[in-house]
């Protein structure tokens, strides 16, 4: 648990208790971290009664505003409130019921510990793999919910392939952010203009990727920052590139072929996310292995389609477009008064 819990916690506590005496605390809330938590929120919300979206940030609170999304800045003191993340302090009372999402697909980087999981009843996991872990290192109050945030995207229809001849493919690049240790922009970035006579190069990294990296890309006329969500782009994508980002479930989820970097042992690795890549992804080290690996899958776009399969069996329980009504059926079992 963060230091904030146990400062504001008899401050909080004690406003909480105040102000229901003068008025029952019967508001449910959904507290958004960053623009990513609303993107997996929505396919919830609409099976639910509307609630209220607080932040404490003020990046969020403007992007949402930006995109019409009536928004609160914290504090609040609600009778229960649902994020997409481990962030409990934000509501430090017992008082508040706290239900949890994960705010990417199952866990590729080391789990929090569980101790961070206790002030929940209820936290839900991507699939039975994702759950299992959670129950090794001490969670008592998680359930399976899926990942919502492909929802839109689900089932993957399979239409006829454009004729690549007639157009550039379309290659996406991700990245982690570069303070985890487990990001391999600095492989890639300084090249990426050697690629955009051959391909339409897209690029999407993570909100907490720093802003000299940022301002590179930003700067290259021929590619494509990728702003908000780079879902609508993976949908159109051709194949991506990788490091150890929780957006590579993401693609397997999409049927998209995946090259990725082999990136030196960090902390926060998993070694179980190692062995998949190794598996399902076409594996380089050096900028000079990508134009053959991008080639090589051009050629032959069914390459590892069945172990894809395989690892999304792991990281989800089903892609059927259904995870945001079961999220909703598990919070309305706790809180039934959240029911249409």
């Amino acid at each position: 648990m963060v230091l904030s819990y146990y400062l504001l916690k008899p401050f909080y506590s004690l406003t909480w208790r105040v102000l229901n005496l003068f008025q029952k605390r019967r508001e449910t809330l959904f507290y958004c971290h960053t623009p990513v938590d609303m993107e997996n929120w929505l396919p919830v919300q609409k099976y639910l009664k509307p609630l209220r979206v607080v932040t404490d940030k003020a990046s969020t609170y403007k992007a949402l505003k930006q995109s019409g999304i009536k928004v609160s800045r914290l504090p609040a003191f609600p009778k229960a409130v649902i994020m997409c993340r481990v962030a409990s302090h934000k509501f430090p009372s017992r008082k508040v019921t706290k239900i949890g999402m994960t705010h990417g697909a199952y866990h590729f980087k080391r789990m929090t510990s569980a101790q961070n999981f206790r002030p929940f009843s209820l936290f839900l996991f991507t699939s039975q793999r994702d759950l299992a872990k959670a129950k090794n290192i001490g969670v008592k109050i998680g359930k399976v919910g899926g990942f919502p945030k492909l929802d839109p995207y689900l089932p993957v229809k399979h239409t006829a392939a454009e004729d690549l001849a007639h157009r550039k493919a379309r290659i996406l690049f991700t990245a982690t952010y570069d303070q985890s240790g487990m990001s391999a922009i600095q492989q890639w970035l300084p090249h990426l203009p050697e690629l955009t006579d051959y391909y339409d190069v897209y690029v999407s990294v993570h909100p907490w990727m720093s802003k000299v990296y940022i301002d590179a890309l930003k700067a290259m006329p021929k590619v494509h920052y990728i702003l908000g969500s780079p879902l609508p782009y993976l949908h159109k994508a051709d194949l991506c590139v990788v490091d150890t980002s929780s957006i590579i479930a993401e693609c397997t989820a999409l049927g998209k072929p995946l090259i990725s970097w082999i990136l030196p042992d960090s902390p926060r690795m998993v070694p179980e996310i190692t062995e998949i890549l190794a598996k399902i992804s076409i594996r380089i080290k050096d900028f000079s292995e990508l134009r053959p690996a991008i080639e090589k899958i051009l050629t032959e776009p069914g390459i590892f389609g069945s172990e894809r399969a395989w690892a999304n069996a792991i990281f989800f329980d089903a892609l059927d477009g259904k995870a945001g009504l079961r999220t909703a059926q598990a919070i309305t079992k706790l809180l039934p008064e959240l029911k249409l």
